[in-house]
């Protein structure tokens, strides 16, 4: 199975390189996905390379067959998995290879995710793989799990991207006295105000 999902990200390139797989934006990316958990277990960093293993926690979606599928080769409704990721420190691309928790043999998913340029404050994300399942029976699933994921995130990334810039923005936004304000310091007498100078 094939997976491709673009995306058009309210961010230039080079911030959003910056941004992604920081421990805040990981934190932020995973309460607005609804993930139970999202934790970063290895960190390497060479000069041109940062490896990192993240566990991902997700519950899988609420559609009473493929929970009730999901219940009985994994035996929970919750998806826990591994993604080994290997970001390249002088390009925009990352290569990413999900550990399934059962299966390891039989199951494969791996692939990259880029971001190419498109002016100052804008990039295009894409986010391209292969998944395959060598189990009779399971391999639909794995695919219609894989499927119905997809969909419900492949839009979702840059409303995420759109927020965190806007919280981001407020926390950093100066503040800017008042007209008032400073037509009150500007009147006041010189005595005093040679006081609170230093």
């Amino acid at each position: 199975m094939h997976i491709y999902i673009e995306n058009e990200i309210p961010m230039s390139a080079k911030e959003l390189w910056q941004t992604m797989h920081t421990p805040e934006f990981d934190a932020f990316v995973a309460k607005e996905y609804g993930l139970s958990g999202y934790i970063e277990l290895e960190r390497l960093v060479s000069d041109n390379m940062l490896k990192r293993r993240v566990r991902i926690v997700s519950t899988i979606d609420r559609n009473f067959m493929i929970q009730s599928l999901a219940r009985k080769i994994l035996g929970q409704d919750k998806l826990i998995y591994e993604e080994i990721q290997e970001k390249c420190l002088d390009r925009y691309e990352m290569c990413w290879r999900i550990i399934p928790p059962v299966f390891p043999e039989k199951f494969d998913a791996y692939g990259t995710l880029r971001l190419i340029p498109e002016g100052r404050n804008r990039c295009i994300r894409v986010r391209e793989g292969m998944i395959q399942v060598r189990l009779p029976g399971v391999d639909g699933l794995m695919k219609m799990i894989a499927a119905v994921q997809s969909e419900k995130t492949k839009d979702r990334f840059p409303q995420v991207v759109e927020k965190w810039k806007s919280q981001t923005w407020k926390l950093q936004k100066p503040v800017i006295p008042s007209a008032a304000a400073l037509s009150a310091v500007s009147e006041m007498p010189i005595s005093f105000a040679s006081r609170i100078l230093p």
